[in-house]
């Protein structure tokens, strides 16, 4: 874990600043995210098959909150959750936030940073497997999975990119894969 921490981790005086704080309501935006995406594109959470109900753990390591997902389609929740109340999932995908957004937006692949250790897997690999295939079928990019579209899309995609590039190198993130 301490090579996790040393790349692309969060500073630690960050990390402390945002327990003073309670989870913001992204857990919200995120969960209208996922379902609009379900009514657009429902062939990708038919692809998660059984997998649709599992509660996925998804733990950036240097802030103190994680997400509890269940992408159950049209009915799919994203919750924010005090770390210290982290409950019991299907699977756990642990890494930097800036990791973990990189899976997201493309940046990373997922085989090379778990075998990196950048990315640590815990519980149903099968859940996580189809978890990671579903994602890559559907291609997003951030200002996609938030519902944003045309030039307002392309300009916050630019931006979120930038952004997220500026911040992999300032916190010595792994390299793109």
């Amino acid at each position: 874990m301490n090579q996790q921490r040393e790349r692309g981790s969060l500073p630690p005086l960050f990390s402390g600043a945002l327990r003073l704080v309670p989870p913001p309501p992204l857990g919200f935006v995120l969960t209208r995210a996922v379902r609009r995406l379900a009514v657009q594109r429902p062939d990708l959470f038919e692809r998660l098959d059984v997998y649709r109900h599992a509660h996925f753990i998804i733990d950036p390591i240097d802030i103190p909150h994680v997400f509890r997902l269940i992408p159950n389609g049209e009915h799919a929740t994203v919750e924010m959750i005090a770390r210290s109340k982290c409950p019991k999932g299907t699977a756990k995908i642990s890494g930097p936030l800036v990791v973990l957004l990189g899976l997201v937006d493309g940046t990373y692949d997922g085989d090379a940073v778990f075998f990196t250790r950048d990315l640590v897997i815990e519980g149903d690999t099968d859940a996580v497997l189809a978890l990671r295939n579903t994602m890559e079928e559907a291609d997003l990019t951030p200002a996609e999975l938030l519902g944003f579209k045309g030039d307002l899309r392309d300009k916050l995609d630019t931006v979120t990119q930038k952004g997220l590039g500026a911040l992999r190198r300032q916190l010595n993130a792994p390299e793109a894969y």
